[in-house]
């Protein structure tokens, strides 16, 4: 007992002198630091290190879409706005941060001499160590593409090393790619209850990860990496692959296709996903975060449905990118353009519902009432469903009321199935096999008709995507957006196409249609009327819950053709996205001061 009281009183110094080190240029790096030789004896040691890294660096995944064309962005709503209204320079921008992280592990990594035990043990641990290095640099050359790659210790003596400048990003994804590599290699398949990394958790990120880079690299000229761009692209789908046949996962819910409202469809089986306090039985899940009202760790992915002031909304290009419940696009909907809030989920893919807030969406209360939701016009039109907690099976009652403490997906197989497909898509290999073990699982357990990318893709997806001609590469980037809408995938997936021209698109920056002024409308499924819209004060009719004037100041809100339209951010004209300089991040002033050998990503 003594002896292992010494070796936890050594690593904690050492995580501690690690997480000291959080400010700038490398997150000011000691100039002592503790000597690797001995420092781990057992696999005790090792275990006892890897936990602290987890503390730090443990995946909890993204739940919104804010930084994304399914959703409208306002001015004081969100901090990426600033980007696209010019606001963003390396005078003002923050990030660039983390190393500390990068460097305890690397001290893990550099220890290893000496150490005792089993060896699958030891390299399971390695393997999960590299598997956070990996996703360390995974955020690095998303924000800035070229950067240091570091794999040891970096004393304050190491002048070369402190002050070199960023290696080519083909290096640096070459490293994280091997640091996957080893990691699915290494790490134990050991499920335990999903809530910690394993080796499938490791084949789901390489998966992602892969499919982005290939994508990337195919898209993006300014990088000039091309020609590599199938390697990854097949990487992905082979690791999809070992995933989807490793018999440990599967689409949960099928058969779920529910009534939610008079003639509107749901999923119970996808909502469960998202409305969950457990998800360690599902079995569509590989990795989640767990939420404990006990300790107060909630979330807020219930953002677009919270009477806080949030004022955003989901986009009118996301609402019209739901099929059918036939399969056909919204487009070939007659007067589909100009039908309003209410007629829009009429016959749709029941995921719309599931994401989209539909006009009698409530939530149950302690006694069994309901409370209706009333979605407002002053957000868009189109709030968020998806993690919205409607029956009092689907969240926690605590000792202070009803709180988001529900658990959230970090990689579910349904992204994986979507990975493959796509990769496949952009290989020239997605035949009906292929998307009958993929595309069609998903399909069914919300009751659409098979995938069938010549009869799914009309001018509005091209309009999208106006570079790209493949029929099945169109179909499926629709299906991507419909199956994981808000679960913070999309920002990525517009930068890795080279899509950042969606920003600027009307059809992004728009919400639900108003025919006419002045308009009252039922967004409560009830049949009387909940909302107003008027030019003024004095041309209101009637009485509502509320009304909103055009000409007041403080509406936040226009028609995009003053007497009838869209609903509109005033601010949201301003955006304008600056290619390819927008796809990247400035690195901070201050961090080019102190090593002037660090040059700033493209366009900055």
């Amino acid at each position: 007992m003594k002896r292992i009281n010494v070796y936890i009183i050594s690593i904690v110094a050492a995580l501690c002198g690690c997480m000291a080190c959080n400010d700038a240029f490398l997150d000011r790096v000691p100039k002592t630091t503790i000597t690797a030789p001995g420092f781990f004896k057992t696999v005790f040691d090792l275990n006892l290190y890897v936990n602290g890294i987890y503390e730090a660096m443990i995946p909890n995944g993204s739940y919104d879409d804010f930084a994304s064309d399914n959703v409208t962005i306002r001015i004081g709503s969100e901090p990426y706005s600033a980007l696209l209204y010019g606001r963003v320079s390396k005078d003002n921008i923050g990030g660039w941060g983390g190393w500390d992280n990068l460097r305890r592990i690397n001290l893990m990594l550099n220890s290893l001499d000496g150490v005792s035990g089993d060896e699958a043990d030891i390299n399971n641990l390695v393997g999960i160590a590299r598997y956070f290095r990996a996703r360390f640099y995974i955020d690095k050359v998303q924000a800035y593409s070229d950067v240091p790659w570091y794999d040891a210790v970096i004393e304050s003596s190491d002048e070369d090393l402190l002050y070199k400048t960023q290696d080519p990003r083909d290096v640096v994804v070459d490293h994280i790619m091997e640091d996957l590599e080893y990691a699915v290699a290494n790490i134990k398949p050991d499920l335990g209850n999903r809530t910690r990394v394993h080796k499938y958790v490791a084949l789901a990120e390489l998966s992602r990860f892969a499919l982005y880079e290939g994508t990337y690299r195919k898209y993006h000229s300014e990088i000039n990496l091309a020609s590599s761009a199938n390697r990854f692209l097949e990487r992905a789908a082979s690791a999809s692959e070992e995933i989807m046949n490793s018999g440990q996962f599967e689409i949960t819910g099928g058969g779920s296709v529910v009534e939610v409202a008079p003639g509107l469809s749901g999923s119970e089986g996808f909502r469960k996903l998202f409305t969950s306090s457990k998800l360690s039985d599902n079995r569509e899940i590989i990795m989640w975060s767990e939420h404990d009202y006990t300790q107060n760790r909630r979330h807020n992915a219930d953002v677009l449905m919270k009477d806080d002031g949030t004022l955003s909304s989901l986009s009118r290009s996301l609402q019209e990118s739901f099929l059918t419940k036939d399969g056909r696009p919204f487009s070939t909907v007659a007067g589909y353009a100009t039908k309003g809030y209410a007629e829009v989920f009429t016959d749709r893919d029941p995921r719309m519902s599931e994401t989209l807030a539909f006009p009698g969406i409530a939530r149950e209360q302690l006694d069994g009432s309901f409370i209706y939701h009333a979605t407002t016009p002053s957000r868009g039109g189109y709030e968020q469903s998806k993690f919205y907690l409607r029956y009092r099976d689907d969240y926690l009652v605590t000792p202070n009321g009803i709180g988001m403490f529900t658990s959230l997906p970090v990689f579910r197989l349904g992204e994986t199935l979507l990975n493959y497909a796509e990769a496949k898509a952009e290989l020239g290999q997605l035949d009906n096999a292929a998307a009958e073990k993929s595309i069609n699982l998903l399909r069914a357990r919300v009751g659409m008709p098979a995938f069938n990318a010549a009869a799914e893709v009309d001018q509005a997806l091209r309009d999208l995507y106006p570079g790209v001609t493949d029929v099945n590469v169109l179909a499926v980037r629709r299906e991507r957006r419909v199956e994981l809408a808000g679960e913070g995938l999309r920002r990525h997936d517009l930068y890795r196409w080279n899509a950042g021209s969606l920003y600027e698109a009307a059809v992004s920056q728009q919400g639900a249609y108003v025919p006419r002024l002045p308009y009252v409308y039922d967004v409560t499924g009830d049949g009387k009327p909940d909302w107003g819209i008027a030019a003024g004060e004095s041309s209101k009719t009637g009485d509502v819950v509320g009304w909103y004037y055009l000409d007041d100041p403080d509406v936040t809100f226009y028609l995009d053709n003053g007497a009838s339209g869209y609903i509109r951010n005033k601010e949201d004209n301003l955006r304008r996205f600056e290619e390819p300089k927008y796809y990247y991040s400035p690195i901070p002033i201050e961090q080019t001061v102190l090593n002037p050998n660090l040059k700033q990503p493209y366009g900055w």
